[in-house]
């Protein structure tokens, strides 16, 4: 446990002065857990209660709806005042015999707490309902309505989502991913957060995703068994930059039959949805990790027996391996199964502590681009003379020192702050390298992104390259700092691993 931090506070707040880059305030949080803003406790009331009785119920709280739970305080529907007015209005109704089963709409939609208000804004706008329960544990936590969210005052992610769920084909989900450069120019040149931007991108994108297999869906029919579509790399933790390739892969329930007889239907069904996106703009993933790759695509059963022969035979590409399986978060279908998946991802870490240092060896043998003298290091060869590459050489080295911690620690977070923020929670990192760290991650992201736009707005190939001769003083000082702290994160995992016992 870190009691002592191992950076200078004056080099923390040198950081913290360089402007107002660090503190930009965010427009919208998008990838805000939706506990953040939910009402807390719900009205809720049984099946076999009067309208009446309930009516008076929500009047006195001053509330438009109700959640039905059962005895066991689940949900079991939710009754609106239109819902009463729409029965009220039918010519059979006998208010003295009605009960609240009789009016209340059972098909409910629900979140969880720790959805984003980016995906409530989205189920709220899909299903054309204004009320939206979040359960946790089976029961009511806490509830978010649109008007409720409408009042963030932020137009964009409601365009993009209808256009979204309208689209019908990959010309149509093309166009939308087209229009990402230009938004993300426009947002950054206002003056939002980079991460903010970067947030915003990353669910857009996995709404793309989702679309797409949905559309693939419809196409051959449902699935033989339940399965769950995960993305991983930058997607599964939220941090896409404007050029991003496909990183996904499916789980499929068990059965007593076996998945033999649904190969040919899942191997059509992933191979189209890689097709599609393609077609969209996201390219094939030079490791081949797609579901339409077996090793990406198995049983439940099968995964778990591939994941323990991962850990216990320290397969070659184990590394890479672990990285993508605990980036990934699922997207579309039984997420239970993902869950299900990760929980004995976990535990069977936890039996094999030489595969973190696997994963530390492989982290450690990068260095961010900065003498000991604070020079830059540069590339020398064609091309890219004279440049450094922001992403590779900076924020990539920051995530994976963080992804390392995290997993040492039996972290669950995949977002790399939220990461950050979860090992000064646990007292594994102290405060003020959390800040620092934070900090510069904010700061490479923000340069990285701003290359990226500025090439778009140029005509120029998008990519993460920048020459340090062309920032200004601050803005050199600014990336020194950031690289020097990814150096000091890179040492403080070190230190931890020499603290490992294997």
């Amino acid at each position: 446990m870190a009691r002592h931090p191992i950076i200078a506070l004056s080099r923390l707040r040198n950081i913290q002065g360089q402007g107002e880059f660090l503190k930009v305030s965010e427009a919208f949080p998008y990838n805000e857990d939706l506990r953040s803003v939910m009402v807390s406790p719900v009205l809720t009331c049984r099946p076999e209660d009067t309208p009446m009785s309930v009516i008076k119920k929500m009047a006195n709280a001053g509330v438009s709806c109700i959640v039905v739970v059962d005895d066991e305080d689940r949900p079991a529907g939710i009754m609106t005042e239109r819902d009463v007015l729409k029965h009220l209005a039918q010519e059979d109704c006998d208010m003295g015999s009605t009960r609240v089963s009789d009016c209340m709409s059972p098909r409910l939609v629900t979140l969880s707490p720790g959805d984003s208000i980016y995906r409530a804004l989205s189920t709220l706008n899909l299903r054309g309902i204004k009320h939206l329960p979040l359960v946790e544990g089976g029961k009511v936590a806490g509830i978010v309505t649109m008007r409720q969210l409408l009042k963030l005052r932020y137009p964009e992610p409601i365009m993009f989502i209808e256009r979204i769920a309208e689209a019908g084909d990959a010309a149509a989900l093309r166009a939308i991913k087209e229009d990402l450069p230009q938004l993300a120019a426009m947002k950054f040149g206002t003056g939002r957060g980079a991460y903010d931007v970067v947030t915003m991108l990353s669910l857009i994108n996995q709404d793309i995703h989702r679309r797409a297999f949905e559309l693939i869906l419809l196409r051959l029919g449902d699935p033989p068994a339940p399965c769950c579509l995960f993305l991983t790399g930058s997607h599964g933790r939220l941090e896409n930059l404007l050029s991003t390739d496909q990183d996904h892969g499916l789980i499929i329930a068990d059965s007593p039959d076996g998945q033999t007889q649904y190969s040919e239907y899942y191997m059509e069904l992933t191979g189209a949805f890689s097709g599609m996106l393609d077609d969209i703009g996201y390219p094939t993933c030079p490791g081949y990790i797609m579901s339409m790759n077996p090793t990406w695509r198995k049983s439940l059963s099968e995964w778990k027996q591939q994941i323990r022969y991962w850990l216990d035979a320290q397969v070659l590409n184990l590394a890479r391996f672990l990285t993508v399986l605990f980036d990934s978060t699922p997207i579309y279908g039984d997420t239970p199964l993902f869950h299900e998946m990760m929980d004995f991802a976990f535990e069977e870490l936890g039996k094999h502590h030489e595969a973190l240092r696997v994963l530390h060896e492989e982290e450690s043998r990068h260095r961010a681009p900065i003498g000991i003298f604070g020079q830059f290091i540069v590339e020398k060869s064609d091309g890219h003379r004279g440049e450094l590459d922001v992403k590779k050489s900076g924020l990539q080295m920051l995530v994976e020192a963080v992804r390392i911690l995290s997993l040492l620690h039996r972290i669950r977070e995949t977002s790399t702050l939220k990461r950050i923020t979860a090992l000064v929670e646990g007292g594994f990192v102290h405060p003020d390298e959390g800040e620092y760290f934070e900090a510069s991650f904010r700061e490479l992201m923000r340069f990285a992104l701003s290359s990226q736009v500025e090439k778009h707005i140029m005509g120029q190939k998008i990519d993460t390259y920048i020459n340090p001769r062309g920032l200004s003083p601050r803005e050199k000082e600014i990336l020194r700092h950031s690289f020097r702290s990814v150096s000091l994160l890179q040492d403080l995992t070190a230190g931890k691993f020499g603290e490992l016992v294997i």
